[in-house]
Order: C-alpha cells, then sequence, then structure tokens
C-alpha cells in the first residue's frame, strides 16, 4: 500500500509539473476575473436584529464582494434563493422541520440537502458546515445563538449571518419584499428581485379585487393551529398575521404582540374561532385534525362541528417565496364561492 501510495504521489507530481504552465496561467485569469468581478460590486450594507437568539445585540456588515456558498437552514429560506435564481450560489441546505412538499424552483434537485428531511442546521455539525466552504449562512435568529452558530464562530470562519427581516415579530409583506430588494443587491439579481416583488403584488392585488372590501372589514376569524397537544404553537402577527389579513382574516391571538404564541386551549375555545387553519409539517394535517376532533377543549368548536378546517404549509406560512401563492390558497379555502 505504501508503494501505491508514493507512485500516485510520484505521478501526480509529474502530472502538476507537466501542467504548471498553463495552471499558473488558468488560475491567474480566474484571479483576474475575480478582481474585475469585485471592482464593479456595489457595497452593500445590512443590519439584522439578532435580540431575539439572546445575543442582545444587532449585527452590521458591509458586503464588498458577493458571497458564493451560501448555506441555508430550512425550505422557507432555501425557497428564496431558488426563486431568485441562485442555486449555483449555494453550497447546501436542509429542508427542516417544516417540509415544504411542493418542489417547484429552477435548480433546487441539484443543491446538495445537508440533513435528511424534517432535520434542521442545527442538528448539522459545524465541520459538515465548514466542509460547504460556507461563507453566507441564513437562517432564523436562534440559529447564530452561543450554542449554535455563533457571531463569533462565523466571523472566524469567514461566514456573514442573514437573518430575513421577514421573520421578525413585527413583519409583513412589506419585510419579505425587502428581503428580496436587499439580496438582489448583494447577490446582483437586483432585476430578478423586482420581478418577484411586482409577481407577489399583483396575486395580492388580485386576491383583494375577488374578496372585495367586505372581507376586509369583517375579516374571518382564524385559529392557527401549528404544534403541540398540552397548549398550542400558534401564529399571532407578524408575518404569518399578516398573510392571513391578505385573505380576508385575522388571527384570534391577533391581540398578542407577537408572531408566534404558546396560550391555553381554554382561551381558544373562549375566543371559538369562525375556522381552524393547520399548519402542515410534511403530510401532518390529518393527524392534527384528529387531535383537533378529539380534544375536550376544541372538539365543540363550531369549525369543528361545521368541518371548517383547513390547511397551509409551515415553512411558507412564516414569509417565503410563495407567500402571495399562500394568500391566495387560504382565501380560496375561507371564501369558495368568491372563486
Amino acid at each position: 500500500m505504501k508503494k501505491q501510495l508514493a507512485c500516485a504521489g510520484l505521478a501526480a507530481a509529474l502530472a502538476l509539473t507537466t501542467l504548471a504552465g498553463c495552471g499558473s496561467s488558468a488560475s491567474s485569469s480566474a484571479s483576474s476575473k475575480s478582481s474585475a468581478s469585485d471592482k464593479h460590486y456595489k457595497p452593500v450594507t445590512i443590519e439584522m436584529n439578532l435580540e431575539r437568539s439572546g445575543l442582545g445585540t444587532n449585527y452590521k456588515h458591509t458586503f464588498k464582494k458577493k458571497p458564493t456558498k451560501v448555506v441555508a437552514d430550512g425550505d422557507q429560506m432555501a425557497d428564496i434563493f431558488f426563486d431568485l435564481g441562485l442555486a449555483d450560489d449555494m453550497a447546501g441546505y436542509t429542508e427542516g422541520a417544516c417540509v415544504d412538499t411542493v418542489k417547484q424552483y429552477p435548480g433546487e434537485k441539484k443543491v446538495k440537502q445537508l440533513a435528511k428531511p424534517g432535520v434542521n442546521l442545527r442538528s448539522v455539525s459545524k465541520e459538515k458546515v465548514l466542509a460547504t466552504g460556507c461563507d453566507f449562512l441564513v437562517g432564523w435568529d436562534d440559529l447564530f445563538s452561543d450554542k449554535n452558530f455563533s457571531l463569533s464562530f462565523c466571523k472566524k470562519n469567514g461566514i456573514t449571518p442573514y437573518f430575513p427581516y421577514v421573520c421578525s415579530d413585527s413583519a409583513t409583506f412589506d419585510d419579505l419584499y425587502k428581503d428580496y430588494e436587499t439580496l438582489g443587491k448583494i447577490f446582483q439579481v437586483e432585476d430578478t428581485a423586482q420581478k418577484r416583488i411586482a409577481k407577489m403584488k399583483r396575486t395580492l392585488d388580485s386576491v383583494h379585487q375577488t374578496l372585495g372590501d367586505e372581507a376586509y372589514q369583517n375579516p374571518v376569524k382564524v385559529f392557527v393551529y401549528d404544534s403541540g397537544e398540552d397548549a398550542p404553537f400558534t401564529a399571532c402577527q407578524g408575518m404569518p398575521g399578516d398573510t392571513l389579513k391578505r385573505a380576508g382574516a385575522i388571527s384570534i391571538f391577533n391581540d398578542i404582540n407577537k408572531g408566534w404564541a404558546t396560550p391555553s386551549w381554554e382561551q381558544v375555545a373562549e375566543r371559538d374561532p369562525d375556522a381552524i387553519l393547520i399548519l402542515d409539517y410534511n403530510h401532518d394535517t390529518a393527524k392534527k385534525k384528529k387531535f383537533l376532533k378529539t380534544n375536550k377543549y376544541t372538539k365543540n368548536l363550531r369549525a369543528v362541528k361545521e368541518n371548517k378546517i383547513y390547511s397551509a404549509n409551515c415553512a411558507i406560512m412564516q414569509g417565503s417565496a410563495g407567500s402571495a401563492d399562500l394568500v391566495k390558497s387560504i382565501a380560496k379555502q375561507l371564501y369558495p364561492n368568491k372563486f
């Protein structure tokens, strides 16, 4: 075995010697192209609010060149990059707990998944992430907490963290547009970003025109059931809340000043929603629906008795490339006679 390794090493050395002129020329050419590209790059500054993750600080960074090795935590994050046509700039992603079961974006099949479906990046080793050559990491703010991929870890390894504006507790579609605009500038696809934003706005305008003002003046009161049996984890305000409002609905917990919260089942029963929207995690809607029909706090709700139980994809509900289409989907379920 040692002789084989020695021979292989000698052969490789000879090959490198023979190709030295060509190789150095190619390397020099690639380097000059990179330098030329960097000269034409317009610096972009971002400021991320990471307070919710326990870091207690904002993170500010100025890009002086385009990242080329993006790693995204979850379909919600990854789909935005696929939608912007940035698959070639991605080094890997995870589908996460909220698996987007509808695959529709060009290039996504050729990007490596770093874990099994349903597993978040927090469960992936730092070594595996570093092995991708990652220089841009996108995920929820807690991904960058001290116990995960901390700011110091990212800085040490040349990784820029990105926590989407659309994930904040007070986010609306305007923040999703801001993410598209910001990422469009960072990755030099501003025209594509503007086209995607314009398409979302057209979809939302179409829904509004179809529903009419009455639906927005007297919205359907909805209980969003994400998860939890001892107590429900539900959507309140933020992007999930805005998604409901654009669909002519409103969360029964809209008075809670957070994107998500865990109230009690007693509170759900007291507020007796007009409809229930189950957030689907990789085809688990039927299981959750069965629970709601047998749970003592929800089995007698009007929405359950009248079978006004609908569903939406969890990943998209949090703010992603398919959010405008999801608004239309929810509106169709709540107002079937208008479509």
